[in-house]
């Protein structure tokens, strides 16, 4: 676990969260139900490998997105990552166990976490990487991680992250 500044993109992550309601989730319900099963199957299919409440720019989360589903198709390794407000005073590598355990990521996957308003990065393994993706190799990317988005390039953060767990898990 390693602490960050994410200082302005905090703040406008926290922003972000305020500001959103539940208006758009209740219409994604309302026209769900008006639609056949097989566009439901349809639209279910794809995985949201990237969660974010508004930390990443504009088309960086879907680019990041579909970079994670290419290398899980091709690898069988299930990376993801999640942007969240607060782990609520829960250490940051339990709450990503959980999560981990909760969205149903793969023994040979791995999760991003990031807690916003906390300033903690968690890179934690499942069980079938740990091998791999090992407390020294974890530790020195959260410190790379932090290091970029300390200098305000949450982006480069990301890729570097990526990249070197891919690097690590191979193909």
């Amino acid at each position: 676990m390693r602490k960050l500044g994410l200082g302005i993109a905090a703040s406008a992550a926290l922003a972000l969260a305020a500001c959103s309601s539940g208006e758009a989730g209740e219409a994604d319900a309302g026209a769900t139900a008006d639609q056949s099963a097989a566009e439901v199957a349809e639209l279910a299919e794809p995985i949201d490998y990237v969660k974010d409440i508004g930390l990443l720019e504009d088309g960086f989360g879907e680019t990041l997105n579909a970079r994670l589903a290419a290398f899980h198709e091709e690898s069988g390794h299930e990376i993801r990552i999640a942007v969240i407000l607060t782990t609520d005073d829960q250490d940051i590598e339990e709450k990503a166990a959980e999560m981990i355990e909760s969205n149903g990521i793969g023994d040979d996957g791995a999760l991003i976490l990031i807690a916003a308003a906390d300033e903690r990065i968690g890179i934690v393994p499942a069980s079938g990487t740990t091998a791999a993706l090992d407390a020294e190799f974890t530790d020195a990317t959260e410190a790379a991680m932090a290091a970029r988005f300390d200098a305000g390039d949450v982006t480069d953060g990301f890729n570097g992250a990526v990249d070197a767990i891919i690097a690590r898990l191979g193909s």
